[in-house]
């Protein structure tokens, strides 16, 4: 039986994920799905980067700073 290696990220976070070769971050919002491509490829440095990204977009959501959550989700 195959094991799923994908984990539930805790309420408010937001998660690091490798999409077709490059960098995405994705979370939920007030029962939504939002995904941010972060245009860069897999690499240690560059998920740096996309941590720093996920930071911000987490103590958005946590001071309910919905308009600029959304903004960033939503070019």
């Amino acid at each position: 039986m195959p094991q799923n290696t994908r984990k539930k990220v805790p309420k408010g976070s937001v998660s690091i994920e490798d999409f077709q070769g490059r960098l995405r971050l994705r979370w939920r919002y007030q029962g939504k799905r939002y995904a941010l491509s972060i245009g860069l490829p897999d690499s240690k440095i560059n998920r740096q980067v996309a941590q720093k990204q996920a930071t911000v977009i987490e103590l958005d959501i946590a001071s309910a700073s919905v308009a600029r959550v959304l903004a960033d989700a939503i070019p």
